[in-house]
């Protein structure tokens, strides 16, 4: 019996890695334009008035009131539940740890695994662009190389039209009569009336 070996290209395995690369950062940049928000916990509040009645809407105090729920909607629109490690309103709208970036860089490259359909699609939809022109790079450079001269050879022919068309502009304009401008008597009088 014959061995049979499997011979496996180079160039797909590396061509795999730089595509997850690529799609991991493409994720995690597009996460950067995530939105963060909260619900307040108001459980400390009061619902009813001093005469009995139902308040429907009340306002609070960011400093004592603490973090009910805090979530991240991706562009993606994932939502995700984020802990709030008994966080204050303020923390979140004022300057604080949580706005800082590295904080928020932890939170971008978690959510990319939350997004993990698109990392996956990215990653395939890259590593087979990169095997692609791997393989087909002479040809299409050569495709590449006649459409390239020719727009070269529309271009020059174009140039040599314009620089024509601008000379006898140029010409024309020289012919014009022109204009003379009013006396400096004249134009004082205009003024002083």
């Amino acid at each position: 019996m014959e061995k049979k070996t499997i011979q496996v290209d180079s160039n797909i395995p590396k061509s795999v890695l730089i595509g997850f690369v690529l799609s991991f950062l493409t994720v995690f940049v597009v996460q950067h334009f995530s939105t963060f928000s909260y619900i307040p916990n108001m459980s400390t509040l009061s619902n009813y008035t001093s005469d009995g009645k139902i308040i429907l809407s009340q306002e609070y105090d960011t400093r004592t009131t603490p973090v009910g729920a805090l979530y991240q909607t991706t562009p993606f629109g994932t939502k995700i539940d984020l802990p709030t490690n008994g966080m204050m309103c303020s923390e979140l709208l004022y300057d604080s740890e949580f706005k800082s970036y590295s904080n928020k860089g932890v939170l971008y490259a978690i959510s990319v695994f939350s997004d993990y359909k698109y990392l996956l699609l990215f990653w395939v939809a890259y590593t087979l662009i990169i095997l692609f022109f791997k393989r087909y790079r002479l040809k299409v450079l050569i495709l590449a190389l006649p459409i390239t001269l020719m727009n070269c050879e529309n271009k020059i022919v174009q140039e040599k039209a314009s620089t024509t068309a601008i000379q006898t502009d140029t010409t024309a304009q020289n012919i014009q009569p022109t204009i003379s401008l009013p006396e400096t008597e004249t134009r004082q009088k205009r003024y002083y009336l």
